[in-house]
């Protein structure tokens, strides 16, 4: 009986560590990506670029992103 509730509590455990992996690996994306946006924000309020430029700004700085988490 102890066995089995050791084994219960160490997988459980284990679980519990995987599962808050990925919540930090979201979190991190998801900042990342504010950050891209606030700092691309600030660049279309100061007049620096327009709309257009914005937004193949935003696809490639997105793009990368993407490229840097799949490895």
């Amino acid at each position: 009986m102890k066995r089995a509730l050791l084994i219960g509590l160490l997988l459980f455990g284990m679980n519990a560590q995987a599962t808050s992996g990925k919540d930090k690996d979201n979190r991190l994306t998801t900042l990342k990506k504010k950050s891209i946006y606030y700092e691309i924000k600030v660049k279309i309020e100061s007049g620096e670029i327009t709309l257009k430029e914005a937004q193949k700004l935003w696809h490639s700085k997105i793009k990368h992103l993407r490229k840097e988490e799949g490895n």
